[in-house]
């Protein structure tokens, strides 16, 4: 054995009041593939300048995020229009800030709003980023190097099997460091691990856990049933030329496994399976008349979110997930690039989640409340004889949907027809969560079932793009009376078009 670093055991030794946690857990899940009508967002600007810039959202989402995040109705719109800020500013915040980058993440304010912090090491970050983040934290360490010392884990990890004391690793963007959760009794060899690597001793936090991680079995019961023996949840619908399917769990079935639906029907077979080292998978619809795709999520309360894209969420922003044992729940995304030390080897690059999981939820959605797909269920802690429901908070872990599609050459389905127009799901112009002294915000949300470039005419300003999301803003006077008109356009020349008549906001910003 390495001998102790007494560097590492200092701080070991300073942080030793933290909460314990039981050991990951791996599970199993369903999203149905067929689904009732999607959810449509208002695409009206505010009346109120007062009220929140969002849409009147579903009762069934409105009844999970005040369940699970303690939301109510105004703070949940306002929590969707700090997504939709967040997911198009972040990128452009990278930019400016390049090498001293060091996160971002959404915070809810006292006041019950949310806001867009942004991590650097540069100390004039604020004057770089003062019109796209509402506050701005100076640290010692860049992203970049969080995130070297956490692949400095995962090389040693990889090189030897570490101790199953030793349960996940991370980098934690919110205190500038890469925590390292082991079980109390396991202390000496995270030390060990962590000292092994090389990484640096400053950069490390310990934090206690307690319990084994390691996978269940599958559980019986129905959802999408395995040909092998119990069942799993669907994650997303995918298609891979003429082939359809969708996305899980790779713990839930080896590749040549059949599946069928819960009306026994005969479903597909497992395509792509990889568990451990990551934990994914896509089953192939090898019955396509019975099981044709549809771009929803189930909210088990008889309702659905449409799947609009596959933008990456920021860490504070709230998410949601399906699965076949516990329903619709939601919570924050805490973690992303996690290391979790299952039994059956270590998977890497999960995003962890305090949106409660349980038995037969795995493989399940993982999605935004504004219909961003983020990834798959993977596993969890805590979680007792079903879920871990009553822990506060929960902790769950997925694995991020992009990856998955690259390392199958798969396409999310958001939608029919190529040749159709994209639909405008949501536009408010000007958004007066971000508007005011002279300064203006607006924003458009759309769906394609083809790549689309958004662009904004009637006024000069800056224009930020992303997958199905485009946000302009510009400077206007006193009494100033502007027509902003943004137009959308898929790669088959189909468009869509929308416009709005407004006085600039010369108020304060809220």
């Amino acid at each position: 054995m390495i001998r102790i670093n007494h560097a590492y055991m200092e701080i070991y030794m300073r942080q030793s009041r933290f909460p314990l946690l039981s050991a990951p857990r791996t599970l199993a899940l369903v999203m149905g593939l067929a689904i009732a009508t999607p959810w449509v967002v208002s695409a009206a600007p505010p009346a109120d300048p007062s009220q929140p810039g969002g849409p009147a959202m579903s009762k069934e989402l409105l009844t999970a995020m005040r369940r699970d995040l303690g939301l109510d109705a105004q703070q949940a719109a306002r929590y969707l229009d700090a997504e939709r800020s967040a997911m198009t500013r972040i990128p452009e915040v990278k930019r400016r800030l390049g090498a001293a980058y060091a996160g971002s993440w959404l915070e809810r304010g006292d006041d019950g709003r949310f806001r867009l912090v942004v991590a650097s090491t540069r100390a004039d970050a604020a004057a770089q980023v003062e019109d796209l983040a509402a506050k701005t934290q100076l640290v010692a360490r860049s992203l970049a190097q969080l995130d070297a010392a956490k692949a400095g884990l995962d090389a040693i990890g990889k090189q030897r099997k570490p101790d199953r004391g030793i349960h996940t690793w991370y980098v934690d963007v919110k205190t500038n460091q890469v925590v390292v959760e082991a079980d109390p009794m396991a202390q000496h060899a995270a030390l060990d691990f962590v000292a092994a690597s090389g990484v640096d001793a400053a950069a490390v936090r310990f934090v206690q856990s307690r319990g084994e991680p390691r996978p269940t079995n599958i559980i019986g019961g129905e959802r999408y049933n395995l040909a092998t023996g119990g069942w799993c949840s669907i994650g997303f619908p995918v298609t891979r030329g003429a082939d359809t399917g969708f996305a899980t769990a790779g713990h839930c079935g080896a590749v040549g496994t059949n599946t069928n639906g819960v009306n026994g029907i005969v479903q597909g077979t497992f395509a792509g399976s990889n568990f451990p080292g990551n934990d994914m998978a896509w089953v192939r619809i090898t019955n396509q008349a019975s099981w044709p795709l549809r771009n929803w999520v189930t909210n088990y309360a008889g309702g659905t979110v449409p799947i609009v894209g596959q933008q990456q969420a920021a860490i504070g922003a709230a998410v949601c997930r399906s699965g076949g044992n516990t329903g619709y729940r939601c919570g924050t995304i805490t973690a992303n690039n996690v290391t979790v030390n299952y039994a059956a080897g270590a998977v890497f690059g999960l995003t962890s989640s305090s949106a409660c999981v349980g038995f037969g939820d795995s493989g399940g959605s993982f999605i935004t409340p504004a219909g961003q797909a983020q990834g798959v269920t993977s596993g969890g802690q805590n979680l007792g004889a079903n879920d871990n429901c009553a822990q506060n908070p929960p902790v769950t872990f997925h694995q991020p949907l992009v990856p998955l599609l690259n390392a199958y050459g798969l396409t999310l389905f958001t939608g029919a027809g190529g040749g159709a127009a994209p639909t405008i799901t949501r536009f408010v112009c000007p958004n007066y969560n971000d508007s005011g002294a002279g300064r203006y915000w607006c924003f458009v949300e759309y769906t394609s079932a083809t790549p689309a470039n958004a662009v904004w005419s009637g006024a000069s300003g800056t224009t930020y793009n992303s997958p199905g999301l485009s946000e302009f803003t510009g400077r206007c006077l006193s009494g100033q009376r502007l027509r902003l008109t943004v137009t959308v356009t898929n790669a088959a020349g189909s468009t869509a078009r929308t416009s709005a008549l407004f006085s600039c906001p010369t108020g304060p910003i809220p």
